[in-house]
């Protein structure tokens, strides 16, 4: 393991590169972007105590996404061998690993339960207004920079913030989940919003996220227990779809069921 040090402007990697190398963001800020038909799209920004590029010590894959440092930028830069004879062993160090790996697996596991639960459907149903069936685009928010989208609490969800909850999503992804209860438990995962719940649960430790892609802003549930309702859609849990599209100006948001307390308004500026 080695640390080193990119200049704004530099690139980390380049999609299409070769990928061995994990990075831990000591300090700086980094883009991660792909490039498309229209040109390069950002897909998130990544700041002190986040990692990216995990995979290169998994797969031998090209690289998927282009990362540039925006400011100058310290990263560790890990390979295989330094995460079994280092990062192994030092519980502060492998915790944001085993976080990162959690959420692509927590991820990559709605999206089969989703899969599986369209095959199961015997009827072909109509789409419903609003609703984007998968690999489908809809017109979803413009471009905007990070800020561009603030959370607000409802008069359902007033009981579980007394001062009200006002959040604005400065970063992408941008990871939504209970907050830690009075036994200790957070579960693996970071959150930046953490919400306040009680048993029998309805927000999971991990629920969902906010991300940025080439189309604009989607949800994307995490493989919660309850699911995720955007705009009357449902997410997760038994339903077909794990991600629906943000339109521009208010957007209703409920973590679990349509019953629950646990609504918000997301508003894309």
């Amino acid at each position: 393991m080695h640390r080193t040090t990119f200049q704004s402007g530099e690139f980390i990697f380049r999609e299409g590169d070769e990928s061995r190398d994990a990075y831990w963001v000591l300090s700086g800020r980094v883009e991660i972007s792909i490039d498309t038909p229209q040109g390069r799209s950002v897909l998130t920004i990544l700041e002190e105590g986040e990692i990216f590029g995990e995979m290169g010590m998994i797969d031998d894959l090209p690289r998927a996404a282009s990362a540039r440092a925006l400011t100058e930028t310290e990263v560790d830069v890990v390979n295989e061998r330094d995460f079994q004879y280092e990062v192994l062993r030092d519980e502060a160090r492998l915790l944001p690993y085993l976080d990162a790996l959690f959420e692509r697996l927590r991820s990559t596991n709605a999206m089969l339960r989703a899969e599986m639960a369209k095959r199961r459907s015997s009827d072909l149903v109509a789409p419903r207004a609003g609703h984007v069936p998968a690999g489908e685009t809809a017109a979803t928010a413009p471009e905007a920079e990070p800020g561009g989208i603030t959370i607000t609490s409802t008069e359902r969800s007033a009981t579980l913030h007394p001062g009200g909850l006002r959040a604005q999503v400065r970063k992408f992804p941008f990871r939504i989940g209970r907050e830690m209860d009075h036994e200790g438990l957070s579960g693996f995962g970071r959150v930046d919003l953490a919400l306040p719940d009680h048993r029998p649960y309805s927000v999971s430790r991990g629920h969902c996220l906010i991300e940025r892609n080439a189309d604009g802003y989607v949800v994307r549930d995490c493989g919660s227990r309850l699911g995720t309702i955007v705009n009357g859609t449902p997410l997760g849990a038994e339903a077909t779809e794990t991600m629906a599209p943000l339109v521009a100006g208010e957007n209703r948001v409920i973590l679990g069921t349509e019953q629950g307390h646990h609504e918000y308004l997301v508003t894309v500026a």
